[in-house]
């Protein structure tokens, strides 16, 4: 397989390259937001209000509300359902937690959007949000994903992402996090992958990353197996792969809660974010590189079964077997995403993976992980 040069998909076959416009046809200017839900649904009405005020025509713009068994959802479900809107406002109650893998698949199996938004339940777009991120995507054929500017809840407001980074200790961060909004400026440009808190697809991307093969994976977009948590770096590495670019609009602004309450990190988010990293390198990854920054890989994967072990040993118990029972469906995705791939895993990682900024991590996985004792025990819901 060639290297992928950045940019640049001259050597595809015409069937199988990138749409040469944003959309099926000019005229389809349809997209369709997907926000999933589980835990509470205290923010919910707030959410779908945020999404319904974008500046874009009642036609232009559907709303989904998937809510994962929330207990006692009912009433905010019906209410939803009840209320007058511009756009429309469709609610799925699942009976079952189907993770977030689980409800954008299957709102994506009856959508035909040429775009679509995937959204946690704690955001709040700005009004003109949807319709910046979709004109990057009129703009630029090859680009796949669209990141808006995260901006964390809180005084003084700060950065919560402007976009994935990630590193040769295959530790995926969340770009400029942090950082004063006040003080902020970054260009527009390319990033490595965007964040699954607010995220802006092309469809015929979706469509071209769906897995075709992968045994219980056939036709999954984003990778179930994983159920919520690194399913957003996943698709970031495949699109990669795929020879698919994503962008960073700084122009779209979107709050993000995650910022502004804290990390809340309840023992099932520890375990799926443990064992799903390692999931997603034996996925996507090349494993010649691995051994080369063996010791980073190995550095941060340890110093955090450690810090979790400390923490919640049984939780690490349970991530380790977690990891264990989906490698073989992890290998079995490596060698269809091998197959299929118009970019190596090493060409990828030449271009986007950088040095791990050792102390901000050990001082942010360090916190993180020390409240997680004290969020689990208040049982509340995770946040990304």
């Amino acid at each position: 397989m060639a290297a992928c040069a950045h940019n640049r998909l001259s050597n595809m076959a015409p069937y199988d390259r990138p749409a040469d416009t944003a959309f099926g046809g000019r005229d389809d200017r349809r997209v369709t937001v997907i926000v999933v839900n589980h835990g509470t649904t205290d923010d919910l009405p707030r959410c779908v209000a945020a999404f319904d005020a974008q500046d874009l025509g009642a036609d232009e713009l559907e709303i989904v509300v998937v809510d994962n068994a929330t207990p006692g959802a009912g009433p905010t479900l019906d209410g939803l359902v009840a209320r007058a809107w511009k756009h429309r406002v469709r609610v799925v109650a699942n009976a079952t937690n189907r993770g977030y893998a689980g409800a954008i698949n299957d709102v994506l199996a009856g959508d035909t959007a040429p775009v679509v938004v995937f959204s946690n339940v704690d955001v709040d777009p700005a009004p003109d949000a949807v319709r910046r991120c979709r004109a990057v995507l009129d703009d630029q054929p090859t680009c796949g994903s669209v990141q808006p500017l995260l901006v964390g809840v809180g005084t003084p407001a700060h950065i919560d992402s402007t976009g994935h980074v990630l590193t040769r200790a295959r530790v995926v961060a969340n770009r400029d996090e942090g950082r004063s909004a006040q003080e902020f400026t970054r260009p527009a440009g390319d990033v490595f992958g965007v964040s699954g808190a607010f995220a802006v697809h092309r469809r015929r991307m979706l469509d071209d990353v769906a897995w075709r093969g992968c045994g219980s994976a056939a036709g999954q977009i984003l990778t179930e197996d994983l159920f919520a948590f690194f399913e957003d770096v996943e698709l970031d590495w495949r699109a990669r792969r795929r020879g698919w670019t994503a962008w960073f609009a700084p122009d779209a602004v979107v709050g993000h809660e995650r910022g502004g309450r804290g990390a809340r990190r309840p023992a099932i988010v520890e375990e799926l974010n443990w064992a799903n990293r390692l999931l997603v390198m034996a996925t996507c990854d090349d494993r010649g590189d691995i051994r080369r920054h063996g010791v980073s890989v190995g550095v941060t994967t340890m110093l955090s079964a450690v810090v979790l072990g400390v923490r919640h040993p049984m939780v690490l118990a349970r991530a380790i077997i977690r990891y264990r029972r989906g490698r073989a469906g992890a290998n079995l995705r490596r060698r269809e995403l091998d197959e299929r791939a118009r970019c190596s895993a090493a060409s990828v990682l030449d271009e986007w993976a950088v040095d791990l900024r050792w102390r901000a991590w050990l001082a942010t996985a360090l916190r993180a992980r020390w409240r997680a004792g004290a969020t689990t025990r208040q049982r509340r819901r995770p946040r990304r």
